[in-house]
């Protein structure tokens, strides 16, 4: 039957703790003078610290923006990263011969600057707007003249840094933009260039030359339809003059036959066709018939210039038939006046005919000239109409070079702007006239380090530590009593029966004697334990540094 494990009293564990007092209090001690020991040769760290703020621009903030929070956090971090270089910490611990006693222990260069970087904080700072307004620089050093000096020049290496930075940004920027500038306008050039050329190869097809192309065209159709109204006029007298010289060819016949009978000669003399009246008829009729053919060419047959033209032949036609008629009698009536008739001599005739000849080549002359004029007119048409078409693909071609020149042009001016603004920042950084951070807070001289506070806290954590040694030491050797039957408690709980006596130790007085020399024998063992571990500790304790790293 298994019996439960008796629960101890508050006494009992109190008796459990007197028992084992030195347990306690040697680890305690050796541990806490230990810590004491090496906590009070600690070096000593003074802190020197020093504000530093974002200050606003001198001039207005149309010409230079403020830098936004992330450009400032930005900007520390990069202006860190230079600054806390190793390049830069080793120039300040050669300077002011910092950290001699790592160097004559033999240091490495790295691990001091590591140190001395690990002794630098920057801290932002946030305004009531929650942007970083602000940044805290702090250093710490065994002496407080080093801590104020290094601090300052860090701080003097940050306004610097600052504007340095921000002049080379802005020049940079210039440079670039410069470099975008050329390339804009060597394109801006190129295209100009371009549209140059279209506009020279194409200069009579340009789109403003389109209505003065439009009205030569126009004016040249108007010219060919004069031409040929004139030509076909040419053509019309022309014909008439024909008719003319088959009259007179006529004549001709009749002065040759002269010497026929004068009866004969009367009857041929009195021919229609042989007087004046009615060669004017058939000039006339010849004529309507040319003008009427010249109508139809343009219009139809019901149009009133072509039935006036058909009306007038048709009255021509009707007088020649009375005429006719009137030349049957006229005819009958010659044969009786046949000796009164004036006859036309051949010299005459001849020199009329003649005449009419040479109108006739007059007139197949201007007509040439008129063809020649013609052909000239419709070559300088096609041209002209070669021109107009070409027109619109070089208006396209001059729409896309103007929209490219445009852009280009658009490009050019922005960079032009930036160009100029990026000439203002340059000038603004370089004179400090935008954002600059500046020292508010001077390095301050630290009267006091910042690791005196730290030391009873120390001690107290080895103290504890001891402590928690010791009670760990007693419960080793309490723990398995806890199992045993030591008191008459335990007889009674794990027994289950009453006790009726208890019977102590009965020792013989040199066994008492032992028993108290065996106990102050350990006792002193321990002692010299605790001292001999305190030097121990001491070493232990300065070889891994902890305290010195907990104060740095």
């Amino acid at each position: 039957m298994a019996v439960e494990f008796r629960q101890r009293t508050a006494g009992e564990f109190l008796q459990m703790l007197k028992r084992r007092k030195w347990h306690l209090m040697l680890p305690t001690i050796a541990i806490a003078v230990a810590v004491g020991y090496v906590v009070s040769h600690l070096p000593s760290a003074y802190e020197s610290k020093t504000l530093l703020t974002l200050k606003s621009p001198t001039i207005s903030d149309k010409v230079v923006q403020p830098l936004s929070e992330e450009d400032l956090s930005q900007r520390l971090n990069q202006m860190s990263q230079e600054i806390l270089s190793r390049t830069i910490l080793e120039q300040l611990i050669n300077k002011y011969k910092l950290y001699e006693s790592e160097k004559a222990q033999g240091m490495p260069m790295e691990l001091i600057v590591e140190k001395m970087y690990k002794n630098v904080k920057v801290e932002p700072e946030k305004g009531d707007d929650g942007k970083v307004t602000s940044f805290r620089l702090s250093y710490r050093d065994k002496t407080p003249e080093n801590a104020r000096s290094v601090a300052a020049e860090l701080a003097a290496k940050y306004v610097n840094q600052q504007i340095t930075r921000s002049v080379e940004i802005a020049t940079k920027t210039q440079d670039f933009i410069d470099g975008q500038l050329n390339d804009a306008k060597a394109s801006l050039d190129a295209i100009e260039k371009q549209r140059m050329g279209i506009m020279t190869q194409n200069i009579e097809t340009l789109p403003e030359s389109s209505q003065a192309l439009i009205a030569q065209y126009t004016n040249l159709g108007n010219r060919e339809e004069t031409i040929s109204k004139t030509k076909e006029t040419l053509i019309v007298e022309k014909g008439r003059l024909n008719e003319n010289i088959r009259l007179l060819n006529g004549q001709m016949n009749i002065a040759q036959n002269i010497g026929k009978s004068n009866e004969d000669e009367e009857v041929k003399t009195s021919n229609i066709e042989d007087t004046p009246a009615y060669a004017a008829m058939i000039k006339e009729l010849a004529d309507w018939k040319a003008k009427k053919e010249n109508l139809l060419k343009q219009y139809r047959e019901k149009h009133p210039d072509v039935i006036e033209a058909q009306t007038r032949i048709d009255k021509i036609n009707e007088q020649i038939d009375e005429l006719k008629k009137a030349s049957a009698a006229r005819v009958k009536a010659a044969q009786n006046r046949s000796n009164n008739r004036t006859l036309v001599t051949t010299q005459q005739i001849e020199l009329e005919k003649t005449k009419v000849e040479n109108q006739i080549k007059q007139i197949d002359q201007q007509i040439v000239m008129k063809d020649q004029e013609m052909q000239t007119n419709a070559s300088q048409m096609v041209a002209l109409e070669a021109k107009i078409n070409t027109i619109p693909s070089v208006k396209v071609m001059l729409e896309s070079i103007e929209n490219q020149y445009r852009a280009a042009k658009t490009t050019y001016d922005d960079l032009l702007k930036k160009k100029n603004d990026a000439q203002i920042q340059v000038k603004r950084d370089s004179e400090a006239q935008g954002e600059t951070i500046s020292v508010v807070d001077p390095a301050n001289l630290p009267a006091s380090p910042v690791n005196a506070s730290k030391k009873p806290m120390f001690i107290a954590m080895g103290a504890a530590i001891g402590l928690a040694l010791g009670l760990f030491l007693a419960a080793i050797f309490e723990v398995p009593r806890l199992f045993k039957i030591q008191t008459i408690e335990d007889a009674k709980h794990y027994t289950g029966l009453p006790v009726l006596a208890s019977v102590p130790p009965l020792l013989t007085r040199q066994e008492l004697i032992w028993q108290k020399r065996s106990y102050w024998l350990k006792v002193l063992a321990g002692i010299v334990a605790a001292v001999g571990s305190v030097p121990l500790l001491i070493i232990l304790l300065e070889k891994t540094r902890i305290f010195e790293r907990m104060v740095s």
